[in-house]
């Protein structure tokens, strides 16, 4: 696991962060909220870096990398932050952004600036923010940022880095492209045919048929103790309980609706509800320039589109939602404005704003006796939720104060079970079946003690909770000799062949090597093989291979060898040994419109580039000094996984 995390940081993820945008929080907005609720001991605001006159503080390198931990665990569910970390997630992120920040620092050393305009007409643009039609939402963007913690300015000043990385590195490969003469070269390459042949000498064709002496096998299996070992084993004994044992001390009372009902007066008050079309522009003048141009409020998409911009259309349920979405200056304009009419321009959060306002929809104030309904689901929630905590936080001190998982059970009528064997990662022994909500729990049972007192954890889906302990332990040990005698015979033989198919082997390369082809060499061992595969292959049709189902090894090794060789290679399992013959390669010429050389020297073309990015991206950090803060570094190492200390 820890070297899939290395792999990761050795991957395009680095350019990533130097280029893309949002590179503080462009992971937030892909995976789950992982912003939390502060830093307990160093503020968010110290430095865990000083880039030349530009901070990197500790709320941004833990933000960083806690979004990085849960986009590698959509590929690794039961990845932990603990082996994120010992993979070197705050060392490797925390250089990225280093770069970042240095790329930045030089850019505004040199006189470079970013208007409000140019970034919001990228934010614009991001894919994260637009909506069903493929436009820019407000709303989305709103809600996006506000349930990650993140602020409009924080959104905007990421943007900006990101456009002066980009001024800076993009000019480097303008023009540059791979000279065609050494396109070519490398594409002659992919035309290059290989003739030759593949032989299996099989290792069940020199197995003894004579029996084992039980002594021998019982040796084998000494030898090779870890192949056969089985893995520990563990029983799980649990008990579950849910809402059923709050009774009716969840169900809302009267008095409760009333009160929820008069807090949130506002929110079923008469409104209304209404939709308009808006067009966002950099400038007032722009606007104004773009609002002479229509004759009527109709027109607003038509002379838009005429200048190659795009207008969206919205829909807001109230004035006071809208004003806390957009600005109180937008949501005036809107809700002030007739229906049809066009307003603005208007300045708001991305711009000045063109305004026609469609249809007005009266919503009627609700009483209580219609809300009734979801005021109560809502309490009951939320009482249900917080008392379940309770009960928890109270059984956990049962718990630890000595009571057993029997006891506890019985006290919430509820039924102690016992999962079968489980393996570490949760899988049935003998079975291979795993339940995820028992896998979350074998983590830890196989972190217990044997005979260790019960715990108490949510479930999966945070409705129930569960109540378990360590079951029967079974040690990792070989099975009984006699239960896999058969196994051992069968491996043993297999192996005692592999090596007289060795020895087999060594003699078809010796009789190659002294002129003879492949075939005849075969012919003249004592036992019968395959006969031989004759491959007649070209570099292109073994990448073709490659993208379809994998190159076989032994063609992957012929296009490693030269011409009138041979080479021997173990075939899996031990199942006998291959004889790989080259005899010759073509290269045919190409022809000068083959459309191979123009992709080749594309392919060329952007690695170059890529090269020359990396080159100057290197040279900017080490002219930008940098200060590193190892205490705060730390502190956030230790917040992230406290039980590493």
């Amino acid at each position: 696991m820890i070297q899939g995390f290395r792999k990761l940081f050795q991957s395009p993820l680095g350019l990533a962060l130097t280029l893309g945008f949002v590179a503080l929080i462009a992971l937030a907005f892909a995976s789950a909220d992982i912003t939390g609720s502060g830093f307990g001991g160093i503020a968010g605001s110290e430095r865990v870096a000083t880039v030349g006159d530009q901070k990197i503080t500790t709320s941004q390198l833990r933000t960083t990398v806690g979004s990085a931990f849960e986009q590698a665990r959509e590929n690794n569910p039961t990845a932990t932050m603990e082996d994120f970390l010992e993979a070197g997630a705050i060392d490797n992120l925390l250089d990225q952004m280093i770069e970042r920040y240095a790329l930045y620092d030089f850019g505004l050393s040199k006189g470079m600036r970013i208007g409000d305009s140019l970034i919001g007409s990228e934010l614009t643009q991001m894919a994260a923010f637009q909506g069903p039609d493929g436009k820019f939402s407000q709303d989305l963007y709103n809600q996006a940022i506000q349930r990650r913690g993140l602020s409009d300015q924080m959104v905007r000043e990421d943007i900006g880095q990101g456009l002066v990385s980009r001024m800076l590195l993009v000019p480097t490969t303008y023009g540059d492209k791979a000279p065609l003469n050494v396109a070519r070269r490398y594409a002659g390459l992919l035309n290059e045919t290989r003739h030759g042949g593949v032989a299996l000498i099989p290792s069940p064709a020199f197995i003894d048929q004579e029996p084992v002496d039980d002594a021998v096998l019982k040796k084998y299996l000494a030898d090779n103790r870890d192949t056969y070992m089985l893995p520990e084993r563990r029983t799980i004994r649990l008990a579950t309980f849910g809402a059923e044992v709050l009774g009716d001390a969840a169900r809302p009372t009267e008095a409760e609706i009333a009160e929820r009902y008069k807090a949130n007066a506002s929110q079923y008050a008469a409104r209304e509800e209404r939709e308009f079309e808006q067009l966002i522009v950099p400038t007032e003048a722009a606007a104004n320039a773009l609002k002479g141009q229509i004759a009527s409020p109709s027109q607003l998409r038509a002379v838009a589109e005429k200048q190659g911009l795009e207008t969206n259309t919205v829909t807001a349920t109230s004035r006071q939602q809208l004003a806390s979405t957009s600005t109180p200056q937008v949501a005036a304009a809107v809700y002030d404005a007739a229906s049809g009419s066009i307003v603005g321009p208007v300045r708001g959060p991305l711009g000045f704003y063109l305004i026609r306002i469609g249809k007005v929809t009266p919503v009627a104030a609700r009483g209580i006796d219609a809300v009734r309904g979801e005021i109560a689901e809502a309490i009951g929630q939320e009482k249900t939720r917080s008392l379940m905590a309770d009960r928890a936080s109270q059984i956990e001190d049962r718990l630890q104060s000595g009571a057993s998982l029997a006891d506890v059970a019985k006290s919430l009528n509820a039924k102690v079970t016992t999962t079968p064997p489980l393996t570490e990662d949760g899988s049935v022994f003998g079975e291979g079946e795993v339940d995820p909500s028992e896998a979350r729990l074998a983590q830890t049972v196989f972190a217990m003690q044997p005979g260790g007192d019960a715990q108490i954890a949510a479930s999966m889906d945070g409705q129930r909770y569960v109540i378990f302990e360590p079951g029967e332990v079974t040690r990792a040990a070989p099975p009984p000799f006699d239960d896999i005698k058969d196994v051992l015979t069968r491996n043993y033989k297999l192996e005692q062949g592999s090596e007289k198919a060795k020895a087999a082997a060594d003699k078809v390369m010796a009789a190659i090597k002294g002129g003879k082809t492949l075939s005849e060499a075969l012919a003249a061992l004592d036992v019968r093989t395959p006969p031989v595969d004759s491959i007649d292959l070209s570099r292109r049709q073994l990448m073709a291979q490659r993208q379809q189902r994998g190159i076989a090894p032994p063609l992957a090794l012929m296009f490693t060898m030269a011409p009138k060789t041979a080479k021997r290679l173990e075939a899996p399992n031990g199942l006998g040994w291959f004889i790989v013959s080259l005899d010759s390669i073509d290269v045919p010429e190409l022809a000068d419109d083959d459309p191979i050389i123009a992709q080749t020297q594309a392919e060329l073309s952007r690695l170059r580039q890529q090269e020359l990015i990396d080159q100057l991206r290197v040279a900017i950090a080490k002219e930008v000094p940098v200060t590193r803060n190892d205490n705060a570094i730390a502190a956030v190492r230790t917040q992230l996984a406290p039980q590493r200390n």
